[in-house]
C-alpha cells in the first residue's frame, strides 16, 4: 500500500503574496499575443514620430527643444493627450476587466491573498508597463529625431532641455495606467470606460470647464481640472517663442506651471486610484459587466 504525502499549506506573508501577485500579472500580460503586437506597433510609430520633426524645422534648419519634446511625447499639444495613450487603453483596462468578465476574479483573489493585493499588483505592473513603454518610446523617438535632423543637415536641439519634458511624459503615462484601471473598476464596463477615457480628455472636460465657469466663485476652474493640469504638465508654454505662445496656451487651456500641474495631476490620479481600489474591493464580479 502506498501512502500519499499530504502537503500542509504554508502561510505566506503580505510582501511575498504581493510579489507573487505581481509575477502572476506580469506573466499573464506577457503571455498574450496582443500585448506584443501592440508594443510592436508602438515601437514602429515611435520611430516614425521622430521623423515628423521635419514638419517643425524652420527656415534656418533648426528644431526647437519644445517641438522635439512634443514630437517624442506623441504630440500632446495638438491632440490634448499623448496619442500613445489610446494604444495603451487595451493594456490599461485589461487586467481588471478580464478577471471580472471571465469570472476568474474570485480565483485570483484566493490565489493572491485578497482583493487588495490583487489590485495593488495590477496597479504596480500597469504603472511599470505604462511608464516603461513611454520611456522606451521617448528614447526611440529621440534617436529617430536625431538621425533625421543629421540626415537632412539640420542642427540638433539642446537635448538637455528635453530631459525634463520627456520625464514628465513618462510620469503622465504611469498615471494613465492607474486611471485606466480605476475607471474600469468604477464604471463596471470596459467599453464605457474606453469611451469615457477617449471623450472626456478631448471634449468633455472642456465643456464641463466652460459650464462650471459660469457659476459664482468658479471662474478659472478650468485651469485646475484633471486633464487640463495634465496638458500643462506635458507642455511648458514658456518654452515657446513669443508668437507661438498664445496659440500653445489656448490649446493647453490651463495657466498652471509645469511643476504645479504635475503635482495636481498626480494628486488627481491618486484620488481616482483610491476610489478604484474601494470599488474593486467591494465589487461583486457576478454583477459586474
Amino acid at each position: 500500500m502506498t501512502s500519499t504525502a499530504i502537503k500542509v499549506p504554508v502561510p505566506v506573508g503580505p510582501t511575498e503574496a504581493f510579489r507573487r501577485a505581481c509575477r502572476y500579472e506580469w506573466r499573464h500580460l506577457t503571455a498574450l499575443r496582443s500585448t506584443w503586437i501592440l508594443l510592436g506597433v508602438v515601437t514602429v510609430l515611435s520611430v516614425l514620430s521622430g521623423i515628423t520633426i521635419l514638419l517643425d524645422v524652420d527656415k534656418q534648419q533648426s528644431a526647437t527643444p519644445a517641438a522635439v519634446a512634443d514630437a517624442i511625447a506623441w504630440t500632446p499639444l495638438s491632440l490634448q493627450v499623448p496619442a500613445v495613450c489610446f494604444f495603451m487603453l487595451v493594456l490599461g483596462t485589461g487586467p481588471v476587466a478580464t478577471d471580472l468578465v471571465s469570472g476568474a476574479a474570485r480565483t485570483t483573489w484566493l490565489t493572491v491573498n485578497g482583493r487588495g493585493t490583487a489590485y495593488a499588483a495590477k496597479s504596480t505592473v500597469g504603472v511599470a508597463v505604462g511608464a516603461g513603454t513611454a520611456a522606451a518610446s521617448a528614447l526611440l523617438g529621440a534617436l529617430s529625431c536625431a538621425v533625421t535632423l543629421a540626415a537632412t543637415g539640420a542642427s540638433q536641439p539642446a537635448w538637455d532641455e528635453i530631459v525634463a519634458p520627456a520625464t514628465r511624459f513618462v510620469v503622465w503615462m504611469g498615471c494613465w495606467a492607474l486611471l485606466c484601471l480605476a475607471a474600469v473598476a468604477l464604471l463596471r464596463s470596459r467599453s464605457v470606460c474606453v469611451l469615457f477615457l477617449i471623450l472626456w480628455p478631448l471634449l468633455g472636460e472642456r465643456v464641463a470647464g466652460a459650464l462650471l465657469g459660469y457659476l459664482p466663485g468658479l471662474d478659472g476652474i478650468g485651469n485646475w481640472l484633471p486633464f487640463a493640469a495634465g496638458r500643462a504638465m506635458l507642455t511648458d508654454v514658456s518654452a515657446y517663442a513669443g508668437e507661438d505662445r498664445p496659440f500653445a496656451q489656448a490649446l493647453i487651456g490651463s495657466h498652471l506651471s509645469t511643476s504645479t500641474a504635475t503635482a495636481f495631476f498626480c494628486l488627481y490620479t491618486a484620488a481616482v486610484a483610491g476610489a478604484g481600489i474601494w470599488a474593486y474591493c467591494r465589487k461583486d464580479p457576478k454583477k459586474a459587466y
